[in-house]
């Protein structure tokens, strides 16, 4: 065979190919609204994958980033909950406290700082302006640990801690919460009964789904347990930094090891405090979004079924409203193989026009959802994120949609007789 004759049978073959899709967008347009019912079902689906997904994702690198930005090296630590049914005995029953924080400190080499973190949600207030907020009791270690950024004034200092006084570093938020100026350190503000200075303002840092992490307000630790009470006390929780990450799994024998002492565990009896490092964290976290993922997709499978069965319907029916049009093209020609192409073409591109169309909508519902949470839920809820996976996966399972279900018709058109296709009115 020749080059030059070999060059003419993929170049008609590929022009056969184009001038099937042309076909296929003819007979398509020729009746908008029926087309447009027919993929109702793909549109649909695809739109359901593409908003939940992209919502989901958007989720996880959200968390994703936070627990990036803190650094491999850090981990936290926090009561075993799960060691009972209802989490309130856990509540009771256990305890993490300030004496644990300062036992590691001391005895565990690998460790460079720690931080442990007494969380309460309070009101506040200056002047005539009255909101709650999250207050995190800590010391002046959290600041290096979590890489936190002034913008005007200082962090907790070891002083603050270690005399119980009412300071406090506000985050960004808190400054529109109670009207104050950006330059309000020195001013005083009501925590609780409480009144306390403000001796910094920490930079934005955003936040993460449901909760902005500039809606803060840092107190000593030590002061935050005066007001608290022992309760708040038994309840912290630790973050710590290990110096190095590649000796994170000793690390974090060596600090279960101090708190099992600290306990009064015996050998054999489960810890009754949890470690999370940022890798078990993310894995956690990417667990999570997966099966959410997966569940979505289970459903949307049935809806593009649905979706399938639909298009090999109208498909039966084009095949009957053309079958004389198919006795003309095989009288001139044509031959069963183009037949088949000519159909199965015709639904794939059908299939996969309401992929694109799902696509598109799916992101703009996502976009619209993203701005109803922002409103309603928090401020900080993450962006929307479609990664490209699911946008090739979308319009894949479309397509395969539109191949698998017009099959039928397209193998029934091919098979007509020529003549009985002819006479058919």
């Amino acid at each position: 065979m020749s080059a030059a004759t070999r060059k003419e049978q993929i170049f008609g073959f590929w022009g056969s190919v184009a001038e099937l899709f042309r076909i296929a967008l003819r007979a398509i347009m020729g009746s908008k609204m029926r087309s447009f019912l027919t993929t109702l079902g793909i549109i649909i689906g695809v739109l359901a994958v593409v908003a939940v997904v992209s919502i989901l994702q958007g989720v996880f690198q959200s968390f994703l980033g936070q627990f990036e930005a803190l650094g491999a090296n850090t981990l936290f630590i926090r009561p075993n909950y799960e060691m009972f049914s209802d989490r309130r005995e856990g509540v009771r029953r256990l305890k993490l406290t300030y004496d644990d924080a300062q036992a590691v400190a001391q005895q565990v080499p690998d460790v460079r700082a720690i931080a442990p973190m007494l969380f309460r949600s309070d009101s506040i207030a200056f002047r005539s302006r009255h909101d709650t907020t999250t207050i995190v009791g800590t010391t002046e270690a959290y600041g290096p640990i979590s890489d936190v950024n002034m913008e005007t004034g200082r962090f907790l200092g070891p002083m603050d801690v270690d005399s119980r006084r009412k300071v406090c570093v506000i985050g960004h938020d808190i400054l529109d919460k109670l009207a104050l100026s950006d330059q309000c350190v020195g001013t005083e503000i009501q925590i609780g009964r409480d009144t306390y200075t403000v001796i910094g303002v920490v930079e934005k840092l955003g936040g993460a789904f449901g909760e902005s992490d500039d809606d803060r307000i840092y107190v000593p630790l030590t002061s935050a347990i005066q007001q608290y009470g022992n309760d708040a006390a038994n309840q912290l929780i630790l973050l710590v930094q290990v110096r190095d990450a590649a000796h994170m799994d000793s690390a974090v024998e060596r600090i279960s090891n101090v708190l099992r002492r600290q306990h009064g565990l015996k050998f054999g009896q489960t810890d009754d405090f949890r470690t999370f490092t940022q890798e078990e964290v993310l894995k956690q976290i990417k667990t999570f979004t997966n099966v959410s993922t997966l569940i979505v997709a289970a459903i949307v499978g049935i809806t593009l079924v649905v979706g399938g069965i639909g298009i090999m319907n109208i498909m039966l029916v084009s095949v009957t409203e053309r079958t004389r049009e198919i006795g003309i093209r095989m009288a001139v020609g044509a031959k069963r193989i183009h037949v088949l192409y000519q159909f199965l073409i015709e639904s794939v591109t059908l299939s996969t026009l309401g992929g694109v169309i799902g696509l598109g909508a799916g992101w703009g519902v996502s976009l619209l959802t993203v701005w109803i949470l922002r409103k309603t839920v928090s401020p900080t809820f993450p962006p929307a994120y479609v990664p490209l996976w699911v946008v090739l996966l979308s319009l894949g399972f479309a397509a395969l949609t539109g191949a698998v279900f017009g099959v039928y018709p397209a193998v029934k058109a091919s098979r007509l007789d020529p003549i009985e296709a002819l006479r058919y009115e």
